[in-house]
């Protein structure tokens, strides 16, 4: 699955999860510049992600993301080591 696919995908997720539909998704976007993102939050969207998904994440995946760059690139490698 393409980047842009993943974000097309992720974009309604995230604004229902930080409750914020102007939200757009972008590298850097993290708690500290999305005021809605909270631990509960973000749980919730992890949650919203692996079933929409159809993936559960690993610990050591959840320990290296620091912001929506990093999660979208934890889903894309999801599915190419599936291919």
């Amino acid at each position: 699955m393409e980047r842009e696919q993943i974000i097309e995908k992720l974009t309604p997720l995230v604004r229902e999860a930080f409750q914020d539909d102007s939200l757009e998704i972008i590298d850097n976007m993290s708690a500290e510049n999305v005021a809605s993102w909270t631990s509960l939050s973000f749980m919730q969207l992890l949650s919203k992600i692996e079933e929409k998904f159809a993936f559960k994440f690993k610990i050591f995946e959840l320990i290296n993301i620091h912001n929506m760059g990093d999660l979208v690139s934890s889903i894309e490698n999801h599915f190419s080591s599936n291919e």
